[in-house]
């Protein structure tokens, strides 16, 4: 439970700086990639990590191409599903940035160091046009 409440609250820090700001506690920015760069970068295979924390209905529906996809409320005890180390970049996107608020804060308390959130998440992705599967 105490985990719990600390999550939601470091959330909550990065809702209100749109993901954008160090999290001073933790010592570690997330620091935010447009959906063009990541497109960009799938294309020439050189995609970083990419985790849709969105519900399972919605990554059916469309995701991300090679989208890891772990919901945020199963990140804490399935991140190591990842398959990557706490070094790598993940990029970290769900429909609009709530959801990826705090799956951003579960990644930084366990160790990651390199946390990205896709500018304007899914919504942008799909309202641009890029590649889904």
């Amino acid at each position: 439970m105490k985990n719990l409440l600390i999550t939601a609250f470091l959330a909550m820090g990065f809702i209100a700086g749109c993901g954008s700001e160090a999290d001073s506690s933790l010592g570690t920015q997330v620091t935010r990639i447009s959906a063009a760069d990541v497109a960009q970068r799938i294309a020439s295979n050189t995609a970083p990590i990419i985790l849709d924390v969105r519900s399972a209905e919605e990554y059916d529906a469309g995701h991300i191409p090679g989208a890891v996809h772990i919901p945020h409320t199963e990140l804490a005890e399935r991140f190591i599903e990842i398959g990557a180390d706490r070094s790598d970049e993940i990029v970290v996107h769900c429909q609009s940035g709530r959801r990826a608020g705090i799956a951003e804060a579960v990644l930084l308390e366990n160790g990651f160091s390199n946390v990205r959130d896709l500018d304007g998440h899914w919504k942008e992705w799909s309202a641009q046009g890029l590649p889904i599967e």
